[in-house]
């Protein structure tokens, strides 16, 4: 893998510290992006017609192909990517994750609460 392009809302604090966490967690070089910058859909195409701010996205290119994925996909992908030595910081990381959204839908915070 060339690229591992992480797309995710800049305003979201949450959203900005799981990204910035990525780097150092997976074995692959990040690059983390806003979905409001205005360049976005200019250096990567393939999100042309995607709504990014609506959920988090990767680009990744592999093999002369650029694909997005999200959701599920997203997750799984990260996780096969994860280095040696760093599978609990992800575990831990997820664990961050599901607490934090299950928080966010319990109590109907407009945001999740970054850590």
């Amino acid at each position: 893998m060339t690229a591992f392009v992480v797309v995710h809302d800049g305003s979201c604090g949450g959203c900005s510290a799981i990204a910035a966490r990525l780097d150092g967690l997976l074995a692959v070089p990040v690059i983390v992006r806003s979905c409001r910058d205005p360049r976005l859909t200019t250096e990567f195409p393939v999100l042309y017609g995607e709504r990014p701010c609506r959920r988090p996205l990767a680009v990744l290119q592999e093999d002369g192909r650029t694909r997005v994925v999200g959701g599920v996909r997203l997750l799984l992908r990260g996780a096969l990517l994860v280095a040696p030595g760093r599978r609990g910081r992800a575990l831990r990381l997820g664990a961050w994750i599901v607490w934090t959204r299950l928080r966010h839908l319990i109590t109907g915070t407009s945001a999740p609460v970054s850590r």
